[in-house]
């Protein structure tokens, strides 16, 4: 009975974090950046700069896979490649202000659908107060995990 309840509480979670990235997807349908492409956008602006070795691992895909998101996104502009001025050989990525407003404009696209959600619950407060101790943890748990 126990697993069949954390299953539950498994794919609940991951139903809702489907449904939410399937929202804010739908601002990038109709422009020039795949789903891979997107990620990769995320990543630099959640996170900062990285080089393409950090970008390959955090999304479990090859650095020729990488470099080939990296070398399409910079062409259209959503990104570059900056030299490091004490060492030319490592090269990091930066998201441009156009990548931002790629990000900026699914974020908006995102709230605005959990606002339509929110609008619907009774007492959105004690959702939220929940949703942040379950976040909480999360972390706790994942921190312990490492030691």
């Amino acid at each position: 009975m126990e697993k069949t309840r954390v299953q539950n509480f498994e794919k609940i979670i991951r139903d809702i974090c489907f449904k939410v990235k399937v929202e804010g997807r739908k601002i990038i349908k109709n422009s020039d950046i795949s789903p891979a492409q997107f990620d990769l956008l995320q990543i630099l602006y959640f996170r900062g700069p990285k080089r393409v070795t950090d970008i390959s691992l955090i999304l479990g895909i090859t650095k020729s896979t990488t470099t080939g998101l990296i070398n399409r996104l910079e062409a259209s502009g959503y990104l570059e490649k900056v030299k490091d001025k004490r060492d030319k050989r490592v090269t990091t990525i930066t998201i441009t202000e156009k990548g931002k407003n790629v990000i900026d404009e699914v974020i908006k696209a995102r709230v605005e659908f959990m606002q339509k959600v929110l609008d619907k619950m009774k007492k959105p407060e004690e959702v939220m107060d929940r949703l942040e101790c379950l976040d909480k943890m999360i972390n706790e748990v994942r921190e312990n995990e490492k030691e």
